[in-house]
């Protein structure tokens, strides 16, 4: 039904995302009270262009772990540790 790969795609993703949303909201809820208290305003842009960053590197930052643990033995290390 599902490969492997697919499955560790997937919560890669599920992973990648949810921590985005969690995180954005949290900042959002932290600096909201001094937001609202000076009136200011914010650049949905750069906002948009932080999170996208953050995202891309996350991806390929798991795009090159996933392949470098996919081609190591992994058995026989754990054996010699």
């Amino acid at each position: 039904m599902f490969s492997e790969t697919d499955l560790r795609s997937a919560k890669i993703l599920f992973l990648l995302f949810s921590g985005l949303g969690i995180g954005a909201f949290s900042a959002v809820l932290a600096i909201a009270p001094a937001f609202a208290s000076r009136g200011g305003h914010f650049s949905v842009a750069s906002l948009g262009l932080l999170l996208l960053g953050v995202l891309m590197s996350g991806l390929l930052s798991s795009m090159f772990a996933m392949r470098a643990v996919s081609r190591a033995a992994l058995l026989a290390s754990l054996r010699a540790e």
